[in-house]
């Protein structure tokens, strides 16, 4: 005996024609290609959504500072006055220089030689002329002194002298004819060969 069923799915296929079997009927094309491209919409709008809330959170942030320009006046620099020089008056006249003043020059001291060989020689024929002549040379501080004679047409100008030979005696010769009295000093050499001579012609004014 046969059972009975209620219509199902089935029979609602078989029903419409076809092939009747396991077979399902077959899906359209888009319905294979929809999903996929849902999908990635979705999530390219998802991604666009998020990056456009970050991006906003960002240009929304706290405002930096504008730091204002700053103006600097520079001070007009006042314009110098130079004073020009005032031209001095030339005098024409030529101004006289200075006449110099002639330098006294010093003498050199007198070179003494109280050391010298001096012979005090008397042709005045007065007795002990030629000794008195010498103690007043050894007073003075001459050592070396020898008192003699001389004849009297020895003595040059029939005069006083004192005659000597050489220049380094000439300062000596000077100083002895000084203390003497004797003016006149003969430096051509003496007639009995000593250094100084003192020639007695008459007593001397000393």
């Amino acid at each position: 005996m046969s059972q009975h069923y209620e219509p199902d799915e089935f029979d609602e296929i078989a029903a419409q024609g076809g092939p009747v079997g396991v077979h399902r009927a077959p899906r359209p094309w888009w319905s294979r290609v929809l999903p996929p491209l849902l999908a990635f919409l979705i999530a390219g709008a998802i991604a666009f959504a998020i990056a456009t809330v970050l991006w906003n959170r960002d240009v929304a942030g706290p405002a930096e500072p504008t730091a204002e320009p700053t103006i600097t006046v520079t001070p007009s620099s006042e314009p110098s006055v130079t004073a020009s020089p005032v031209p001095t008056a030339t005098s024409q006249e030529p101004v006289p220089s200075p006449t110099p003043t002639p330098t006294e020059t010093e003498e050199p001291e007198p070179v003494i030689l109280y050391d010298s060989q001096v012979h005090v020689r008397n042709g005045a024929r007065i007795q002990g002329l030629a000794g008195e002549q010498q103690e007043t040379l050894a007073d003075a501080g001459y050592t070396n002194i020898e008192a003699n004679n001389i004849d009297p047409s020895l003595i040059p100008d029939g005069a006083n002298v004192v005659a000597y030979d050489g220049d380094r005696l000439a300062d000596t010769a000077q100083d002895i004819a000084d203390t003497l009295g004797i003016e006149a000093v003969d430096g051509s050499g003496t007639p009995g060969g000593a250094e100084i001579e003192v020639l007695l012609a008459s007593e001397p004014d000393a």
